[in-house]
């Protein structure tokens, strides 16, 4: 997943000029049988009578391998969200969220208060084997995944790498075992999908709003299917290979955020500035890593976490991918220096119950289809990010998938954009806040 810094407040429509200079194989949905959207009780979290009734919510069964559109399926959750203007336009907006392997549906009611476009309310679908939709690809190692990544910021050894590979291992033959065939993901068939749960809305055209992975989607569904494509928006591009490595993102967004933020004297006003007080909370760190407690009602598995000087980079990258989480990132640094335990294990295990939602199977199914550098070894590097990249677990998962269509297309798009972005919005009270919930 691509670092994103900044979020626009709003984005205008893109206008899509869709030109293909190659030849690309088309969307495989030439055959399948007419899908149905079969509604049923929202059980939708934080959800009041008003937006109840704005709602619905049901499944679309789409073919489990687009091949054999008369096989099995898997049923795949779907929220459609009515805008609040009275009269409802027939082109709505699909949000296409990142990961892959992050929910949406789950999100329904504060995705329902935001708003997409005038007269235009959102839908929104959990990817294959993401959220509610099926498949869950290895339910029992669902954590145990998460946990192995997160010790290579603890251990970073040899034996926490093993343990990595043989939990991803462990999680393949699981699934095949339950007849799961883990060619049957990757991005072009998550636009198929989308393309299914199109048909079942009886939706002419939609506007695709894709944001950092849902942005390869959006441009797939793009190109397949242009006539079925009113606008398109691209938040915070997650490109297709070749992109720059995450630690090269990584370190460009924390350069953008320290500048920002030393620029306001709301935001840290320390001699040097954050990326010198960053530093030096490393160097602590590597000298002397502090041991956390998670505090009460955690979902934390373990009964102590290590911060090191690498996991502590994993930490601060991720509040980064949030903006709500902006005012946190410079206490954060200054609890790190100071070895203040008890509110960053507060913050750490927050970050852990976030990661919680995301199907890192899924993630894995997508990415080793998708992306041909995870086939590459692992590299001997003492960098947390090039660690916990997918490099070195695709080689055996599945057969590498087709070329991803942003790859093989040229999409000339005229863009208009507005960000209303400001440092003092995305950095004050930055000595009062902490991590949003």
């Amino acid at each position: 997943m691509s670092l994103r810094l900044f979020r626009a407040a709003w984005l205008l429509p893109l206008l899509l000029i869709a030109s293909c200079e190659t030849t690309s194989p088309a969307s495989s949905i030439t055959s399948a049988p007419n899908q149905k959207f079969e509604q049923h009780t929202c059980t939708i979290r934080n959800v009041d009578a008003t937006l109840a009734s704005r709602m619905r919510c049901g499944t679309v069964r789409v073919p489990r391998d687009y091949a054999r559109p008369d096989g099995p399926r898997f049923a795949l959750s779907v929220v459609v969200i009515q805008s609040e203007q009275k009269s409802e336009l027939p082109d709505p907006v699909v949000y296409i969220n990142g990961g892959p392997g992050e929910p949406i549906t789950v999100y329904a009611a504060a995705q329902a208060k935001r708003p997409y476009a005038f007269g235009r309310g959102p839908v929104l679908i959990d990817q294959r084997g993401t959220g509610d939709s099926e498949p869950r690809i290895c339910p029992t190692m669902d954590r145990k995944l998460l946990d192995v990544t997160l010790s290579l910021g603890a251990d970073g050894g040899v034996s926490a790498a093993d343990a990595r590979r043989a939990a991803f291992d462990a999680c393949r033959r699981e699934a095949l075992a339950r007849g799961i065939d883990l060619s049957t993901f990757g991005t072009r068939v998550t636009a198929d999908d989308f393309e299914s749960v199109r048909r079942a809305l009886n939706i002419v055209r939609w506007n695709l709003y894709g944001e950092s992975y849902g942005t390869d989607v959006a441009m797939t569904l793009a190109a397949l299917h242009p006539a079925t494509v009113r606008s398109l928006v691209l938040d915070s591009i997650y490109p297709p290979d070749p992109r720059p490595s995450r630690a090269t993102s990584v370190a460009a967004a924390r350069r953008a955020f320290f500048a920002l933020c030393d620029s306001d004297p709301n935001c840290f006003a320390a001699a040097g500035g954050l990326a010198r007080a960053y530093d030096e909370a490393k160097a602590q760190l590597a000298r002397e890593p502090l041991t956390l407690t998670p505090p009460p009602g955690s979902k934390w598995s373990n009964e102590r976490f290590v911060l090191t000087a690498a996991a502590f980079e994993l930490v601060v990258a991720n509040l980064l991918y949030y903006r709500n989480a902006y005012p946190t990132v410079p206490l954060v640094i200054m609890w790190a220096k100071n070895g203040a335990r008890e509110p960053l294990a507060s913050v750490t295990a927050k970050l852990y119950e976030a990661a919680l939602t995301r199907q890192v199977a899924t993630n894995a199914a997508v990415e080793c289809r998708d992306r041909p550098h995870f086939r590459d070894a692992t590299p001997a590097s003492d960098d947390i990010f090039a660690r916990t990249e997918l490099t070195g677990l695709c080689d055996t998962w599945a057969p590498l998938g087709p070329l991803m269509v942003a790859s093989s297309r040229r999409l000339t798009i005229a863009t208009r954009t507005s960000h209303r972005t400001s440092c003092k919005r995305a950095c004050s009270n930055s000595r009062r806040a902490s991590l949003a919930t």
